[in-house]
């Protein structure tokens, strides 16, 4: 298994709505290559909606894309825990998987990038730096592409959901993993006490 590069911080700040939404504008205003910018949306959105692990998803064609618009059900394998995580998807989030393919057809065609079907020529370390220099780009030193994942946790957190239905959701291990990533702002913790 690869391991994380330097510059993927465990210690981020978690993106939220408001940092997302920064993040895509730049990413949709990039001037480069079609591919590039398609790339990195693919890469925001899925991370975003799914709390999912970079590794996680450069294994995802575009047939489970299909599927799990069909379902409204994201299901990936894995690696670490060595199960198959079941992601619920919003109406928002189908929507957005459908427009993010509208123009593909391969089923068998990767949907992060292009890469010869049969032999992976992608480093995911170096993909991982790529997308965390354009987030630290965008957003500074302190968030990278972990950065998404504990911000779905901390939106369910503060938002009240039970700590082990997130455990359960992000499949971590041990619940204590997930409580560590729940990381209340001060409007969080008046607009929980205020009655």
């Amino acid at each position: 298994m690869a391991g994380r590069p330097k510059n993927s911080k465990r210690n981020s700040k978690p993106i939220l709505e408001s940092q997302y939404k920064i993040l895509k504008s730049y990413i949709n205003g990039m001037e480069t290559f079609q591919t590039t910018k398609t790339k990195w949306l693919r890469t925001l959105e899925i991370l975003y909606m799914t709390g999912m692990r970079v590794t996680e998803i450069l294994d995802l064609k575009i047939g489970d894309i299909q599927k799990a618009i069909e379902k409204a059900e994201l299901s990936v394998y894995v690696k670490k825990q060595q199960i198959i995580r079941h992601i619920p998807l919003s109406e928002k989030s189908v929507k957005i998987l459908k427009k993010l393919i509208e123009n593909e057809s391969d089923a068998e065609s990767y949907f992060i990038h292009k890469r010869n079907n049969t032999k992976s020529t992608l480093n995911p370390n170096s993909f991982t730096k790529e997308f965390n220099d354009l987030i630290q780009t965008v957003l500074g030193d302190n968030y990278s592409s972990h950065s998404l994942r504990k911000g779905i946790i901390t939106e369910m957190g503060v938002s009240g959901i039970n700590p082990k239905i997130i455990q359960h959701f992000i499949a971590h291990k041990n619940v204590s993993t997930t409580l560590n990533y729940i990381k209340p702002t001060s409007d969080d913790i008046r607009n929980a006490l205020l009655r």
